[in-house]
């Protein structure tokens, strides 16, 4: 027995795994360069008494590293919702059926 095969609706289809990838590694990138540039500027404004700028900076420091891993293994798992893709094929109206003799029947 054939399986009939269903066509994937362009709005449920994932993202390469390649793209998926460069997409986490880039945000990963950008929210490590955040924190490194936290840490010595949290060091400048304890030292320089600003004490409410140095504790959120160290605080983001602290944690950002623990978001960044999180947000980089958060792998795109969208799958489409049962029962909503449809074949093209199947959705197109019967051909109209033609006579022996070459005539249409809607005619």
């Amino acid at each position: 027995m054939r399986r009939r095969k269903v066509a994937q609706g362009v709005t449920s289809v994932r993202r390469s795994p390649k793209e998926d990838r460069d997409q986490r590694l880039r945000s990963y990138l950008i929210a490590m360069a955040i924190r490194t540039v936290s840490f010595p500027l949290a060091v400048w404004a304890l030292l320089s008494g600003w004490l409410v700028v140095g504790l959120v900076l160290a605080a983001a420091a602290t944690f950002l590293p623990q978001i960044a891993v999180m947000i980089a293994n958060a792998v795109d798992n969208r799958t489409a919702p049962a029962g909503t893709i449809t074949s093209p094929t199947r959705a197109l109206p019967p051909a109209p059926q033609r006579h022996p003799d070459g005539a249409d029947d809607d005619l």
